[in-house]
């Protein structure tokens, strides 16, 4: 049954206050959006972030007068306007969005507000600065060279990776060599993915197979080893649903490789499972093995590395502990800078609005 999604507007009085001013993330925008009775269908394709968690990632960053900033994901404008408090003018703050920038613009502007706004893919574009904090307000499937090099020396970046199932959130600091580094924050954070207009690239599955699988489906609903499955196998995906009463997990990997799991009945039964596409379970199957024999650590038991040349590391309590290598080339065109020029991807910082 599709959700139901409904509009509230100043005219709903209450019913539009209400929410506002609670503690829930709201959608913002509807993908495909159709009309029905009493509100509307639609996929969510941008939501205005959890107040808690926003102020959380504030906290983190610990932002100072004269820091630049960089907000990449601009949505409402609601997180813009925090940041303008806790930096010593509009100059300090970059904001950033894919699209629909001028109703953040008009809703800063009215409240005496005029920080730089871009409407740009944040994840690629070419900065011609670099900036002390950085926070993003979408999931990132990894740190693109766009945006490791625009995080000065000494600079910190907090967001969401290894999306869209992960919920881990890192917070990563710059050193001079061009090295980010840092830990994932106790109180992870999820959020919608990044919009983008080029997919991933489909690859040519193998054969199918099957076999059992020993891993509880309890252990599949559990948030840490979600974080570290994704980690371990970037852009995954997983599905929910339930064949003949028994539960059904479907991981899915951009490459159009799959593999699913039907569990027996009773609490931690063995499952029966099948993949299509060589090497998802085998790595599944290792990864929760690990997590296991360690204890199921939390994502905040880890920490990420990313090099000057934008291999990613992941490694557990500390750089020198078990550690691994985390595959991004397959996702895609992400990351690859927009070309210079006028009107091609430069953004002009003299010009304000």
């Amino acid at each position: 049954m599709p959700t139901l999604w409904q509009r509230r507007t100043e005219e709903d009085g209450v019913r539009w206050l209400e929410p506002i001013y609670s503690n829930t993330s709201l959608v913002t925008q509807l993908g495909s959006a159709e009309a029905v009775d009493a509100g509307w269908h639609g996929v969510p394709t941008s939501s205005s972030t959890q107040p808690s968690l926003t102020a959380r990632m504030l906290e983190h960053l610990a932002i100072e007068p004269e820091d630049d900033v960089l907000d990449a994901g601009l949505g409402t404008g609601y997180q813009a306007a925090l940041i303008l408090k806790l930096v010593a003018g509009p100059d300090r703050l970059t904001a950033c969005d894919i699209s629909g920038t001028d109703a953040a613009r008009d809703r800063l502007e009215a409240l005496g507000h005029h920080p730089r706004i871009i409407e740009a893919d944040a994840t690629s574009w070419r900065w011609q600065r670099q900036f002390d904090k950085i926070i993003f307000s979408f999931g990132l499937p990894y740190v693109t060279d766009s945006i490791r090099t625009a995080l000065a020396p000494g600079g910190r970046i907090i967001a969401n990776v290894f999306g869209p199932m992960s919920a881990g959130l890192v917070l990563l600091e710059a050193r001079s060599d061009g090295t980010l580094s840092g830990r994932f924050t106790e109180d992870g954070g999820a959020f919608m993915p990044a919009r983008r207009e080029a997919g991933p690239v489909q690859a040519e599955p193998g054969e199918r197979s099957g076999g059992t699988s020993g891993i509880p489906v309890e252990d599949f609903d559990n948030y840490h080893l979600k974080f570290l499955l994704s980690a371990r196998l970037p852009g995954l995906d997983l599905q929910y649903g339930t064949e003949k009463g028994r539960p059904v997990r479907r991981l899915l990997l951009p490459d159009g490789r799959w593999g699913e799991v039907t569990y027996r009945a009773g609490r931690g039964a063995a499952g029966v499972r099948r993949e299509q596409g060589q090497g998802l379970w085998d790595v599944v199957e290792e990864t929760w093995a690990w997590w296991v024999a360690h204890a199921k650590p939390s994502w905040d038991q880890f920490g990420l590395t990313v090099g000057p040349d934008g291999q990613h590391t992941l490694w557990h309590r500390s750089p020198d502990g078990d550690s691994w290598d985390v595959p991004t080339a397959h996702l895609g065109q992400a990351g690859t800078p927009a070309p210079a020029g006028p009107g091609a991807g430069v953004c002009q910082w003299g010009v304000g609005r």
